[in-house]
């Protein structure tokens, strides 16, 4: 049995499905404000199966209880949760430092063999924020649990990025970009970073062993302009960088969740949200390359793309 923890996320789901087209047996854990469940199959008491063949159950990473009965007779683990952009209830200290710690510390109680964190370039404990400074603490809990682990350290995923720019076209018009927009970025894909997990899970030679992986390298104006482009309207909104750097003080008393997407928006602008993919490539030339191109096209209903519109119009 393979835990995914955070697997109602973006990355999550595109993990879920790809394990299960492998025919492995999963398990989902959640926490109670994440996205619904797939239904139960029909008969089955609440918390089985699916219909799509995964086991689901809701837990709060800050329950020792609820960490011990998520892996439960699971041979392997993959910490995909993250506090990040949850606006209200968790951050990620709660999520990302201390309920994988707690986590991990269960799953090494429990027997289990490996454990695979997912984690971003950039995690170290002095990075200049805070949910990179987690990460590197959850990092170090994976490194000394006593288990076999792997740690995937991706960019930005793209996919939620895009997301974000498209509800401000759909609502408003306006593609947000936070500061300058200039700086590169690498990205990965939900899907591209799924692939990675997969084989980390596969091949007892990443066991051990930091990977990162990054689909394709960006700027925030690059994908902006894809965006406008491809649904033939629009016009960019930027928030300039001294902004960000005053909200990401001025908002915290009020809203730590803006606080830390002002902060990160500054963060990205410095240029150090990029990093080379080509080692990455180079290990392992047969996992998938998601583009900027084909992510959009994902975005659009496949009558609509055919049709050369966009759900964003």
């Amino acid at each position: 049995m393979i835990l995914v923890v955070g697997g109602t996320g973006r990355l999550g789901r595109e993990l879920v499905a790809q394990l299960l087209r492998r025919a492995e047996r999963v398990r989902v854990m959640a926490r109670g404000a994440s996205p619904p469940f797939p239904a139960p199959s029909p008969g089955t008491p609440a918390g089985s199966r699916a219909d799509d063949g995964a086991e689901y159950l809701r837990g709060d990473l800050a329950s020792e209880s609820d960490c011990r009965r998520a892996v439960e007779g699971c041979g392997q683990v993959v910490f995909a949760a993250s506090g990040f952009g949850i606006p209200k209830g968790a951050d990620e200290r709660s999520v990302d430092r201390d309920g994988a710690m707690r986590l991990v510390r269960a799953a090494a109680q429990a027997g289990v063999g490996h454990l695979v964190m997912m984690s971003m370039h950039g995690a170290a404990p002095d990075a200049p924020i805070e949910y990179l400074r987690c990460k590197a603490a959850a990092e170090e809990a994976t490194r000394t649990s006593g288990m076999a682990w792997t740690i995937v350290r991706i960019g930005a995923i793209l996919e939620q990025r895009l997301d974000i720019m498209g509800k401000g076209l759909a609502s408003k018009g306006k593609v947000p970009v936070f500061g300058s927009g200039e700086a590169p970025v690498t990205f990965t894909s939900a899907h591209d970073a799924a692939a990675v997990v997969v084989r980390a899970l596969t091949d007892p030679a990443l066991r051990n062993r930091v990977i990162e992986w990054g689909s394709a390298t960006h700027t925030a104006n690059e994908l902006a302009g894809a965006m406008i482009a491809v649904a033939g309207r629009g016009s960019v909104q930027r928030v300039p960088t001294p902004v960000l750097r005053v909200m990401a003080v001025a908002a915290r008393p009020f809203s730590p969740f803006l606080a830390r997407v002002a902060g990160a928006g500054a963060w990205e602008d410095s240029g150090d949200e990029s990093f080379d993919p080509a080692p990455g490539r180079a290990e392992f030339p047969d996992l998938p390359l998601t583009s900027l191109e084909e992510a959009l096209a994902d975005m659009m209903p496949a009558e609509q793309h055919d049709a050369g519109h966009s759900p964003l119009s």
